[in-house]
Protein backbone atom coordinates (compact mmCIF):
# COMPACT_ATOMS: atom_id res chain seq x y z
CA UNK A 1 0.00 0.00 0.00
CA UNK A 2 1.11 3.16 -0.96
CA UNK A 3 0.20 6.48 0.95
CA UNK A 4 0.31 10.30 -0.29
CA UNK A 5 -1.48 13.22 1.11
CA UNK A 6 -4.28 13.29 -0.80
CA UNK A 7 -4.70 9.34 -2.23
CA UNK A 8 -3.63 5.84 -1.17
CA UNK A 9 -2.92 3.47 -3.58
CA UNK A 10 -4.12 -0.31 -2.56
CA UNK A 11 -3.24 -3.07 -4.56
CA UNK A 12 -5.69 -5.84 -5.38
CA UNK A 13 -5.78 -9.29 -6.66
CA UNK A 14 -7.92 -9.50 -9.43
CA UNK A 15 -7.37 -12.22 -11.66
CA UNK A 16 -6.79 -16.40 -10.67
CA UNK A 17 -3.34 -15.78 -12.15
CA UNK A 18 -2.62 -13.26 -9.28
CA UNK A 19 -2.52 -10.26 -12.16
CA UNK A 20 -2.72 -6.88 -9.31
CA UNK A 21 -4.32 -3.91 -10.35
CA UNK A 22 -3.59 -0.70 -8.51
CA UNK A 23 -6.91 1.12 -7.07
CA UNK A 24 -6.37 4.51 -6.22
CA UNK A 25 -8.54 5.48 -3.16
CA UNK A 26 -8.95 9.53 -2.53
CA UNK A 27 -9.59 10.61 1.03
CA UNK A 28 -13.13 12.44 1.82
CA UNK A 29 -12.60 14.77 3.51
CA UNK A 30 -15.07 13.94 6.22
CA UNK A 31 -13.30 13.34 9.65
CA UNK A 32 -13.48 9.40 10.67
CA UNK A 33 -14.81 8.40 6.70
CA UNK A 34 -11.87 7.44 5.39
CA UNK A 35 -11.17 4.91 8.53
CA UNK A 36 -14.70 3.29 8.07
CA UNK A 37 -13.86 2.69 3.91
CA UNK A 38 -10.63 1.74 4.95
CA UNK A 39 -8.77 4.39 2.97
CA UNK A 40 -10.96 6.59 1.28
CA UNK A 41 -13.07 6.40 -1.40
CA UNK A 42 -11.86 4.52 -5.06
CA UNK A 43 -11.12 7.34 -7.33
CA UNK A 44 -13.89 8.05 -10.10
CA UNK A 45 -16.47 6.06 -8.14
CA UNK A 46 -20.03 6.87 -7.64
CA UNK A 47 -21.30 7.13 -4.31
CA UNK A 48 -24.99 7.51 -3.32
CA UNK A 49 -25.69 9.09 0.12
CA UNK A 50 -29.03 8.15 1.48
CA UNK A 51 -31.17 8.89 4.85
CA UNK A 52 -33.61 10.20 6.63
CA UNK A 53 -34.05 14.00 7.13
CA UNK A 54 -31.54 15.56 9.32
CA UNK A 55 -29.28 13.11 9.25
CA UNK A 56 -26.22 14.83 7.60
CA UNK A 57 -26.29 13.74 4.19
CA UNK A 58 -25.60 17.54 2.48
CA UNK A 59 -23.56 18.23 5.13
CA UNK A 60 -21.11 15.09 4.18
CA UNK A 61 -21.72 16.30 0.36
CA UNK A 62 -20.49 19.70 1.16
CA UNK A 63 -17.66 18.58 3.05
CA UNK A 64 -16.56 16.19 0.45
CA UNK A 65 -16.28 19.51 -2.18
CA UNK A 66 -14.65 21.48 0.53
CA UNK A 67 -12.34 19.84 2.08
CA UNK A 68 -11.15 17.97 -1.01
CA UNK A 69 -10.74 21.06 -2.48
CA UNK A 70 -8.97 23.09 0.75
CA UNK A 71 -7.00 20.07 2.34
CA UNK A 72 -6.48 17.58 -1.50
CA UNK A 73 -6.33 20.05 -3.69
CA UNK A 74 -9.28 18.48 -5.73
CA UNK A 75 -11.32 21.13 -7.13
CA UNK A 76 -15.04 20.72 -6.74
CA UNK A 77 -18.49 21.40 -8.23
CA UNK A 78 -22.19 21.28 -5.60
CA UNK A 79 -25.07 21.14 -7.60
CA UNK A 80 -28.09 22.34 -5.06
CA UNK A 81 -31.42 21.89 -6.13
CA UNK A 82 -32.42 22.02 -2.41
CA UNK A 83 -30.84 25.01 -0.45
CA UNK A 84 -30.05 28.44 -1.83
CA UNK A 85 -26.50 28.92 -1.72
CA UNK A 86 -26.95 31.75 0.99
CA UNK A 87 -28.59 29.66 3.21
CA UNK A 88 -25.52 26.86 2.31
CA UNK A 89 -22.53 29.36 2.86
CA UNK A 90 -24.49 30.53 6.13
CA UNK A 91 -24.63 26.98 7.55
CA UNK A 92 -21.37 26.31 6.48
CA UNK A 93 -19.71 28.80 8.05
CA UNK A 94 -21.30 27.92 11.53
CA UNK A 95 -19.76 24.61 11.13
CA UNK A 96 -16.05 25.55 9.73
CA UNK A 97 -16.12 25.93 6.24
CA UNK A 98 -15.51 29.42 4.20
CA UNK A 99 -17.60 28.61 0.74
CA UNK A 100 -16.83 31.72 -0.21
CA UNK A 101 -13.74 31.98 0.73
CA UNK A 102 -12.77 28.66 -1.68
CA UNK A 103 -14.97 29.96 -4.51
CA UNK A 104 -13.30 32.84 -4.64
CA UNK A 105 -9.93 30.93 -4.78
CA UNK A 106 -11.47 28.82 -8.19
CA UNK A 107 -11.42 25.69 -5.85
CA UNK A 108 -15.08 25.10 -5.58
CA UNK A 109 -17.93 26.03 -7.72
CA UNK A 110 -21.77 26.20 -7.20
CA UNK A 111 -24.69 25.47 -9.09
CA UNK A 112 -28.25 26.55 -7.79
CA UNK A 113 -30.82 24.64 -9.63
CA UNK A 114 -34.45 25.26 -7.46
CA UNK A 115 -36.79 22.57 -8.13
CA UNK A 116 -39.44 25.47 -8.11
CA UNK A 117 -38.20 26.56 -11.55
CA UNK A 118 -37.59 23.64 -13.54
CA UNK A 119 -38.54 23.96 -16.91
CA UNK A 120 -37.04 21.45 -18.53
CA UNK A 121 -33.63 19.17 -18.96
CA UNK A 122 -30.77 18.88 -15.86
CA UNK A 123 -29.11 22.03 -16.90
CA UNK A 124 -26.60 21.61 -19.84
CA UNK A 125 -24.41 18.31 -19.65
CA UNK A 126 -22.18 19.71 -22.50
CA UNK A 127 -21.55 23.21 -20.45
CA UNK A 128 -21.18 21.63 -16.98
CA UNK A 129 -18.33 19.31 -18.88
CA UNK A 130 -16.88 22.28 -20.08
CA UNK A 131 -16.25 23.52 -16.80
CA UNK A 132 -15.47 20.77 -15.52
CA UNK A 133 -12.73 20.67 -18.02
CA UNK A 134 -11.88 24.02 -17.86
CA UNK A 135 -11.44 24.35 -13.71
CA UNK A 136 -9.65 20.88 -13.49
CA UNK A 137 -12.61 19.70 -11.60
CA UNK A 138 -12.00 16.48 -9.72
CA UNK A 139 -15.23 16.27 -7.56
CA UNK A 140 -18.93 16.75 -7.97
CA UNK A 141 -21.96 16.45 -5.46
CA UNK A 142 -25.58 16.72 -6.67
CA UNK A 143 -28.04 17.57 -3.85
CA UNK A 144 -30.16 15.69 -4.70
CA UNK A 145 -31.26 13.02 -6.64
CA UNK A 146 -35.04 14.36 -6.17
CA UNK A 147 -33.70 16.79 -9.07
CA UNK A 148 -34.17 13.98 -12.13
CA UNK A 149 -37.57 12.56 -9.70
CA UNK A 150 -39.18 16.21 -10.98
CA UNK A 151 -38.58 16.13 -14.60
CA UNK A 152 -38.71 11.74 -14.54
CA UNK A 153 -41.48 11.02 -11.94
CA UNK A 154 -41.20 7.56 -11.47
CA UNK A 155 -44.84 6.62 -12.73
CA UNK A 156 -46.97 6.52 -15.73
CA UNK A 157 -44.45 4.27 -17.11
CA UNK A 158 -41.30 6.76 -16.75
CA UNK A 159 -39.67 4.82 -14.16
CA UNK A 160 -37.02 3.58 -16.41
CA UNK A 161 -36.32 6.93 -17.95
CA UNK A 162 -35.61 7.98 -14.41
CA UNK A 163 -33.18 5.50 -14.14
CA UNK A 164 -31.65 6.18 -17.59
CA UNK A 165 -31.30 9.41 -17.19
CA UNK A 166 -29.40 9.33 -13.84
CA UNK A 167 -27.09 6.80 -15.70
CA UNK A 168 -26.79 8.43 -18.57
CA UNK A 169 -25.27 11.73 -15.98
CA UNK A 170 -23.26 9.09 -13.87
CA UNK A 171 -21.40 8.20 -17.16
CA UNK A 172 -20.83 11.72 -17.81
CA UNK A 173 -19.39 12.34 -14.86
CA UNK A 174 -16.92 9.14 -14.74
CA UNK A 175 -15.62 10.17 -18.16
CA UNK A 176 -15.09 13.68 -17.11
CA UNK A 177 -12.82 11.58 -14.79
CA UNK A 178 -14.63 13.20 -11.67
CA UNK A 179 -15.65 11.24 -8.52
CA UNK A 180 -19.40 11.79 -8.07
CA UNK A 181 -21.37 11.79 -5.22
CA UNK A 182 -25.23 12.07 -5.07
CA UNK A 183 -28.05 12.75 -1.72
CA UNK A 184 -31.35 10.96 -2.25
CA UNK A 185 -33.66 10.22 0.55
CA UNK A 186 -34.77 7.11 2.02
CA UNK A 187 -38.23 6.73 4.01
CA UNK A 188 -37.30 3.56 5.94
CA UNK A 189 -33.69 4.01 7.58
CA UNK A 190 -34.25 1.53 10.07
CA UNK A 191 -31.47 -0.76 9.84
CA UNK A 192 -33.61 -3.66 10.85
CA UNK A 193 -36.38 -2.93 8.12
CA UNK A 194 -34.71 -1.39 5.56
CA UNK A 195 -35.79 -1.20 2.32
CA UNK A 196 -33.87 -0.92 -1.32
CA UNK A 197 -34.61 1.55 -4.44
CA UNK A 198 -33.82 0.43 -7.73
CA UNK A 199 -31.28 3.59 -7.61
CA UNK A 200 -29.58 1.87 -4.38
CA UNK A 201 -28.37 -0.97 -6.71
CA UNK A 202 -27.14 1.60 -9.64
CA UNK A 203 -24.22 3.62 -7.39
CA UNK A 204 -20.45 1.74 -6.67
CA UNK A 205 -21.26 3.06 -3.10
CA UNK A 206 -23.99 3.14 -1.33
CA UNK A 207 -24.04 4.98 2.26
CA UNK A 208 -27.01 5.15 4.64
CA UNK A 209 -27.48 7.87 7.64
CA UNK A 210 -30.17 7.06 10.10
CA UNK A 211 -30.76 7.71 13.69
CA UNK A 212 -31.46 5.34 16.01
CA UNK A 213 -33.53 6.16 19.75
CA UNK A 214 -31.46 6.21 22.22
CA UNK A 215 -34.20 7.11 25.39
CA UNK A 216 -35.91 10.38 25.20
CA UNK A 217 -33.45 11.21 21.88
CA UNK A 218 -32.46 10.19 18.80
CA UNK A 219 -28.67 9.15 18.00
CA UNK A 220 -27.35 9.93 14.15
CA UNK A 221 -25.73 6.65 12.91
CA UNK A 222 -24.13 6.02 9.53
CA UNK A 223 -23.15 2.66 7.41
CA UNK A 224 -21.45 1.94 4.58
CA UNK A 225 -23.99 -0.64 2.96
CA UNK A 226 -21.41 -1.06 -0.23
CA UNK A 227 -18.43 -0.19 -2.28
CA UNK A 228 -17.93 -1.98 -5.55
CA UNK A 229 -14.52 -2.94 -5.92
CA UNK A 230 -12.79 -2.09 -2.12
CA UNK A 231 -12.91 -3.43 0.79
CA UNK A 232 -15.01 -1.58 3.76
CA UNK A 233 -16.31 -1.95 6.94
CA UNK A 234 -20.18 -3.26 7.77
CA UNK A 235 -20.68 -1.55 11.35
CA UNK A 236 -22.67 1.12 12.49
CA UNK A 237 -21.06 4.02 13.64
CA UNK A 238 -22.62 7.07 15.41
CA UNK A 239 -22.10 10.71 14.11
CA UNK A 240 -21.44 14.01 15.84
CA UNK A 241 -22.21 17.72 14.25
CA UNK A 242 -20.88 20.20 15.83
CA UNK A 243 -18.49 23.63 15.26
CA UNK A 244 -16.25 21.35 13.07
CA UNK A 245 -18.67 19.82 10.72
CA UNK A 246 -19.95 16.07 10.77
CA UNK A 247 -17.52 13.38 12.18
CA UNK A 248 -17.95 9.46 11.83
CA UNK A 249 -16.89 8.23 15.49
CA UNK A 250 -15.27 5.26 14.11
CA UNK A 251 -13.76 3.48 17.10
CA UNK A 252 -17.02 3.69 18.95
CA UNK A 253 -20.24 1.62 19.11
CA UNK A 254 -23.89 3.88 18.90
CA UNK A 255 -25.00 3.78 22.39
CA UNK A 256 -28.47 3.12 21.46
CA UNK A 257 -27.35 -0.20 19.42
CA UNK A 258 -25.40 -1.29 22.94
CA UNK A 259 -28.50 -0.94 24.61
CA UNK A 260 -30.68 -2.58 22.04
CA UNK A 261 -28.15 -5.61 22.37
CA UNK A 262 -28.37 -5.78 26.16
CA UNK A 263 -31.93 -6.02 26.18
CA UNK A 264 -32.14 -8.80 23.79
CA UNK A 265 -29.61 -10.65 26.36
CA UNK A 266 -31.95 -10.07 29.45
Amino acid sequence: MLKHKSFILVYVKITKKGDILAVELIKTGVPGLDQVLKGGLRKNSTILITGAPGTGKTLLALQFIYYGAKDYNENGIFISTEESLEVLNQSARNLGMDLTSMADKGKIFFIQKPIATLKGGIFSIKGLLDAIKKNNIKRVALDSLIFFEYLYPRFNGNRMEFRRQVLIFMQQMKKAGTTFLAVSEKYVTDFDRLTYDMMDFVFEGFIVLSRIRKGSYFERVLTVAKVRGQDHSLDVYPITIGNEGLKILFDQTPFSLVEKEEGFNK
